[in-house]
Formats: structure tokens, C-alpha cells, sequence
């Protein structure tokens, strides 16, 4: 695929003179509330992903993907009342957004070294997508399960928008697993998970990244509240689980380890008031 793009770093747009000469747009700018030019990848290593030039344009209702038009892809439109969770993966040099809908999921693939200003731009989208207004539930804040480590402490920092404060949060830091296999014990190692709902939305952070393990890497996800279908704390005897319903065939599963089945099931129950009280303060 030729690549004939004449930038080769992140910048927004806010006039048509500053589209790339060689990628024409087809937007109304008057009424864009922010463009973003995405680079090509020329040579990633992660998984042997490259990637075309791309623009992104925000409007209050809906997201709109550009293609390069060498790559003779058509636009793809997505309405911000149909994201169900938005996600972020990252394990250096590159990274990838996947916006999921009931029905479909878009991925964006970009350099880490364009985190600052793509992250710009999906507060931007947050703005929108998240209509509830911060306020002071009823039910307190709680901590469940261990302190954060540095990673995860970085992470929710990184996570949280100013002014955005917890109602609850639970913690299990990565550890390793003695399993026996025949006459043999194998150490395995367990991902960090981090769950937390705001009054906006509920939180996800992960040290694994597509089911894999990572140490270095991090998915981090969220769900506006008003996807939040149900909340359920399911206890087994070799794996645990905290499931989230958004809607249609969306689910989160989220594996809890051994240690911690006790304060998963009581941040649980602490969601699920959190959630009623939302529910009803919503409908008043």
C-alpha cells in the first residue's frame, strides 16, 4: 500500500486548509466540534499490525472514521448513543482503541508516542458520551480489596477525568499461582483487575490484553452507567467471576482470584445500591 501522507505526527484540524493535501475531507467544519489527524504506521511490531492514515471527527451526536484515500475504505459512522464501552489497549511501541457498540466494534490502531493528544481527543468525546452529571450518592465511598500498585495507581490517574471522584473500587494486584499437573507444579502468573464506578460510569482496568497476561501492558474500560444492564457476583470453586450485562449480547467478565472472593462479593453489593439509587435519581 503506497503511503503518500505528508505528515508523519498527530496534529487536530480545525479548518479545511489544514487537511493533509493529499487527504480531502468531506465534513461540515462548521458544525465539528474536533478533527484529529492519525499518522500511518509503517513498521509496528506488535502482532505485525500497520495502518493507513486516519481522521477522526467528532460531532455532538456521532464519531466519524476517515480512511486514507489510497486505501479506497469508506467513512465509518458511529453514533455516540450506541457506545457501549470504550477500550483501550496499550503495550508498547502501539496501542488500540476498540469502540463497541450492541452490534459492532470499530478499532483504532495508534503509537503510544500519540497518547497526549488522542487523549485530548477522547475527552473530548467523553464530554458527550457521558451525560450523567457528577453528584454526591447516597451510599459513600468504599475500598475492597488490596492498595494500588504503582502501575494501577498510575493507571487510574491517567483514567480519571478532573472533578471525577469513586464511589467504590476493588484491587486484586497480579500475582502468581501454583497449579499441579500430574507430578509436576507450574507457577502461573494472574493479571492485575481493577473495577470502580463513578457517577458517571463503570471502570475496568486489566493487566491482560486480549485474555494474555502482560506486565508491561494495560487494557483500560469504561461503560456509561446507563449501560449497566445488571451486576452479579458469580462464586465458584476454581474461578470467580464479577459479570456486568450492557446490553444485548455485550458482557463483561471480570475473574477474581481465590483471596478475594469475599470483598468482590461485597463491592458488588455495593454496586448494585449504587445502581438503584442511580436509577431512581434518574427517573425522578
Amino acid at each position: 500500500m503506497k503511503m503518500t501522507v505528508e505528515y508523519d505526527q498527530p496534529y487536530f484540524i480545525s479548518r479545511r486548509e489544514q487537511l493533509p493535501k493529499d487527504f480531502p475531507v468531506d465534513a461540515d467544519f462548521e458544525q465539528l466540534t474536533s478533527a484529529l489527524f492519525l499518522p500511518p504506521r509503517r513498521h509496528a511490531k506488535l502482532k505485525g499490525i500497520t495502518y493507513p492514515a486516519r481522521i477522526l471527527l467528532l460531532f455532538p451526536k456521532r464519531v466519524i472514521v476517515v480512511w486514507h484515500p489510497t486505501t479506497k475504505m469508506r467513512p465509518v459512522t458511529v453514533r455516540l448513543d450506541e457506545i457501549v464501552i470504550v477500550e483501550q489497549r496499550r503495550l508498547f511501541p502501539d496501542a488500540m482503541i476498540t469502540i463497541q457498540t450492541t452490534h459492532t466494534a470499530e478499532e483504532w490502531a495508534y503509537q503510544v508516542q500519540a497518547e497526549g493528544i488522542l487523549g485530548e481527543f477522547l475527552s473530548q468525546l467523553r464530554a458527550f458520551l457521558l451525560k450523567e452529571e457528577p453528584s454526591q450518592p447516597s451510599v459513600g465511598r468504599s475500598i475492597f480489596g488490596e492498595p494500588l500498585d504503582y502501575k494501577f495507581g498510575c493507571g487510574e490517574s491517567d483514567v480519571l477525568d478532573r472533578g471525577e471522584t469513586l464511589v467504590a473500587r476493588f484491587f486484586s494486584a497480579a500475582s502468581n499461582v501454583t497449579q499441579k499437573r500430574w507430578f509436576f507444579r507450574t507457577s502461573v502468573p494472574i493479571a492485575g483487575e481493577y473495577l470502580a464506578v463513578s457517577s458517571r460510569r463503570v471502570l475496568w482496568l486489566s493487566g491482560r490484553i486480549d485474555g494474555v497476561y502482560e506486565p508491561k501492558g494495560m487494557t483500560s474500560s469504561y461503560v456509561p452507567l446507563r449501560h449497566i444492564d445488571e451486576i452479579r457476583f458469580i462464586p465458584q470453586d476454581k474461578i470467580c467471576e464479577i459479570q456486568f450485562d450492557l446490553g444485548g449480547n455485550v458482557r463483561w467478565r471480570v475473574p477474581i482470584q481465590p483471596d478475594f472472593y469475599d470483598e468482590a462479593a461485597s463491592f458488588t453489593k455495593q454496586v448494585q445500591r449504587f445502581l438503584s439509587w442511580h436509577r431512581a435519581r434518574k427517573g425522578a
